[in-house]
Formats: structure tokens, sequence, C-alpha cells
């Protein structure tokens, strides 16, 4: 196992609409340890999901978090081929997101609540699921890595996309600071 190399805004990987993964190769050794070390490499970074093209692995393979088990620990999902469905376009839930391929940054992005995913596992059996709220947020975010999307193309208010540190002390208690002065 082994933590590979973040590709960073800017690499041209991250823009490439990425290749499928034959359903015959996924148990294979190949797909395996690129799995594995993509695991190793997210958990090394704090992650709750990478997408292969962060790792310069420009194929449809992502791993989603955001959900826990019947115990509370963190589940995390291999996504192969995914294919997701909206099913409640009307319903939109927004957060500042970051990434690991931009470092350092975090934006504000609405996003449908609920979706359909249907993708092959690690063990290469096709599985349909609906995720709802943060998990489906993760599920999109990493899934849009496999189109050559950023979270930041997706960014509709630039006052709500700073540094890391200015968006914790700042843009997420700006409504906070909205309803004191209403009060005033």
């Amino acid at each position: 196992m082994a933590i590979l190399k973040v590709a960073r805004m800017g690499h041209p990987v991250l823009r490439r609409k990425c290749s499928l993964i034959a359903p015959s190769q996924i148990t294979g050794h190949k797909v395996q340890d690129l799995i594995r070390d993509m695991f190793e490499t997210m958990t090394e970074y704090n992650g709750v999901g990478l997408a292969a093209p962060q790792v310069h692995n420009p194929v449809r393979l992502a791993i989603a978090g955001g959900e826990a088990d019947a115990d509370g620990n963190p589940r995390y999902r291999v996504l192969i081929n995914p294919e997701i469905t909206v099913l409640d376009e009307d319903r939109k839930l927004g957060m500042y997101e970051g990434c690991l391929s931009v470092p350092g940054l975090r934006g504000w992005v609405e996003r449908p609540a609920k979706i359909r995913v249907k993708a092959y596992n690690e063990k290469g059996k096709l599985e349909e699921f609906t995720l709802e709220g943060f998990p489906a947020i993760v599920t999109q975010h990493e899934c849009d890595h496999l189109d050559g999307v950023l979270y930041v193309d997706r960014i509709t208010d630039t006052t709500k996309f700073a540094f890391e540190a200015e968006a914790d002390r700042f843009l997420e208690h700006e409504d906070d600071d909205d309803d004191e002065d209403a009060e005033l």
C-alpha cells in the first residue's frame, strides 16, 4: 500500500472525462491495488472522499464517505463506473465544500439533497442505493471529478469562496451576524 500524490487544481488530469473500468477488471490486482492506495491516501489527508483522477488515474473510480454504520463508525463506499440520478431537483442542500485537489480553500455549493446511485462496488457487484444529505453531497462531489468538474466550477456566489481559515472565521457565521444586526 502507498500514499499517492494528489493532483492539484491546474493539473490537466483533473479536467479529463475519465474512462470506464471493465467489470471484469474490478477484482484484478491493478484495480484492487488502486482502491487500497486511494483509501490510504484519503486517510492520510483526512479526506471524506477521493476520486481516481485526484491521484493521477483517469478512470471512473471514487470512494465516498459521509455515512455511518450501525455502530456510528464512518462508512465508505467504493464506486466504480457510477451513475447518479437526482431524485428531488427542487430540494437543494448547500455547504462550504473543500477538496484535497484545491487545498486551503472552501466555497459554498448547493447540490440536490437526494440521489440514487448505481455503481459497481470493490467486489465487482453492481449495486443501487439512495443517499440523502451529507453522503449525497460527498458522492456528487467525488463523481464530479470523474467528469472533470471541480467544486469551484459549481460556486455561483464568489463572495462565498475563501481560504479555510477565513471561511471558518467569517463566512460560516455571517447568517448569525445578520440575525444579531436585525435585533439591534
